[in-house]
């Protein structure tokens, strides 16, 4: 099996199968996917880079939520003097 493999479906069947194969730390990417899988509470742990530059349009991360999520910052690294990633995991 390759590195990468393309699945679609319902979320939680397709990460039933994924886990089944022994996979369960997956990295998921994109805006409209990872609201997805937030929207499913299906996300444990996050981490988010900020990179200073403002481009002016794309898709936002964080829209369309259905329902609070908490999460706690719990690591904070500065690159190169200006960029900054922040991971976040899920609060119970």
């Amino acid at each position: 099996m390759g590195k990468i493999e393309l699945v679609k479906g319902d979320l939680k069947k397709v990460l039933e199968s994924i886990h089944k194969k022994g996979f369960h730390h997956l990295y998921i990417d994109g805006g409209k996917t990872i609201q997805s899988f937030l929207n499913e509470d299906l996300i444990d742990e996050m981490i988010i880079t900020i990179i200073p530059r403002i481009l002016g349009d794309g898709i936002p991360l964080f829209d369309n939520i259905k329902k609070q999520l908490d999460f706690e910052c719990v690591d904070s690294k500065i690159f190169l003097g200006k960029v900054v990633q922040n991971r976040f995991v899920r609060k119970v």
